[in-house]
């Protein structure tokens, strides 16, 4: 579980990165905002002091000031833009309710995704929950456009807004210089000649250091990419209702020697599905991993697909085979020959025309349905640090995260940890899991299984 690290890159820079413009523009195919749920101690402080505290904080905070303005005529990337708190954005919801029903409306909430036009977060508070895993609490849920954060800068951003160390003036706006659109957009045109000739040559450089991955490849310097995988039930487009759930687990319970928490959940996924879906044949996971910040770019981390190995029968080798296929898998991600590959394919990325860019990603269809799959579920895990957040005087107890789902994929997991505690989330559509409790416990017996195997 890599830690959400501190990140002092200026995502305040006017132009959006070519892969956060990328976020923004496919977010209108597949729903991608973050959610990101925390569960605090039932304190003693007035609710509504607190929101007013966590506004002042937000306005502290580069990452929740801003907005996207689009440019006129697609001929140059969106733009950051300053935004000012708005009134709406933080929502109490003020009402006595189950854990279960909680549940229910963060799955809900689903369907409302932020409009980063016009803020890029929004903050669910349910100050009254009856029955939340460790007694009464207080959740809160940040709901955050993928567009603006991945998984670690969204982690920091929540670290940030939940605690209590002090925060930095806000800056002055970073905004344009005055100028009509008329003429940003003659700037854009002017400077096209200059972008595609930078494309080309980037073009031949990125195919150059390919050819290099690929030889590293063939001389065993470098393990290979993972192979795909065949479509299971779970591959299949979220078209029913979404449901997610949570198990809630001290961190000495996902650890033993020599594994890791996300192999420990990795090989307890493996477990669970194998069961779920009557003994496949071959599964594999798609697994989150930070990259190296680009500069400017909020969204900074790719996936891998890591083997689950179903047919092995005992649990210990099982769970041998994952860990080291993850750790081959970020073997090739951090090789040199990767990295540079990475590199020129970013720099080629980052002079692609903006209409050219929103034109290729117009062209992608989500209801095609591919033929084979890096990974039949999504494991994201990332730890968000100590437990030293708080919310009117209660401590933080737990925090949990749910990965959208897709059109080939509707099962997606969250291993989260904070303090001495790891949440998994599990976010469900009823087209492939049409009972979630069901998986719940499936998945919980495995991770007994494997902690007993393990032992």
């Amino acid at each position: 579980m890599p830690r959400a690290r501190a990140d002092h890159r200026r995502p305040g820079s006017t132009r959006l990165h070519p892969a956060d413009a990328r976020a923004y523009w496919m977010a209108s195919k597949i729903p991608s905002d973050q959610f990101l749920l925390y569960c605090f101690d039932s304190g003693s402080a007035n609710v509504d002091a607190e929101v007013a505290r966590l506004y002042e904080r937000s306005s502290r905070m580069e990452v929740l000031r801003r907005r996207i303005t689009d440019v006129a005529c697609g001929l140059d990337y969106p733009r950051w833009t300053e935004a000012g708190p708005r009134s709406d954005t933080i929502s109490v919801h003020r009402t006595t309710i189950t854990w279960s029903e909680c549940l229910d409306a963060i799955a809900a909430s689903f369907e409302r995704q932020v409009d980063p036009r016009v803020s890029v977060w929004r903050l669910h508070l349910y100050p009254n929950i009856a029955d939340a895993p460790g007694g009464t609490a207080l959740v809160a849920v940040l709901q955050l456009s993928h567009a603006a954060a991945d998984g670690t800068l969204a982690a920091r951003t929540a670290r940030d807004l939940f605690g209590t160390h002090p925060l930095p003036p806000a800056s002055a706006p970073e905004e344009l210089p005055p100028v009509s659109e008329l003429a940003s957009s003659m700037v854009a045109a002017a400077a096209l000649p200059l972008r595609l000739a930078q494309m080309v040559r980037g073009g031949v450089r990125a195919r150059r250091d390919a050819l290099s991955l690929e030889r590293g490849t063939d001389s065993g310097e470098i393990p290979p990419p993972t192979h795909s995988r065949p479509l299971t039930a779970l591959d299949v487009a979220p078209t029913g209702r979404t449901s997610v759930r949570t198990i809630v687990l001290r961190k000495a319970d996902l650890q033993s020697v020599g594994t890791t928490v996300t192999t420990f959940v990795l090989t307890a996924l493996s477990v669970a599905l194998q069961r779920f879906l009557d003994d496949p044949a071959d599964l594999a996971a798609e697994v989150t991993v930070a990259r190296d910040a680009r500069a400017d770019a909020r969204n900074n981390f790719g996936n891998v697909g890591v083997g689950l190995f179903p047919a092995e029968p005992d649990i210990r080798t099982r769970s041998r085979l994952v860990a080291a296929d993850l750790a081959a898998r970020r073997v090739r991600a951090d090789h040199p020959l990767s990295q540079a590959a990475r590199a020129s394919q970013d720099d080629v990325e980052a002079h692609v025309p903006a209409f050219l860019a929103e034109w290729g990603v117009a062209q992608f269809d989500p209801t095609a349905a591919p033929p084979a799959v890096t990974g039949n579920t999504v494991v994201s895990s990332v730890s968000r640090g100590a437990a030293d957040l708080t919310f009117g005087g209660g401590s933080v107890r737990f925090t949990a995260g749910f990965p959208a789902l897709s059109p080939a994929m509707s099962l997606t997991h969250g291993v989260h940890g904070i303090g001495d505690t790891v949440t998994v989330g599990i976010t469900s559509n009823s087209a492939a899991v049409p009972d979630p409790d069901l998986y719940e416990a499936l998945l919980r017996d495995a991770l007994d299984d494997v902690r007993t195997a393990l032992a």
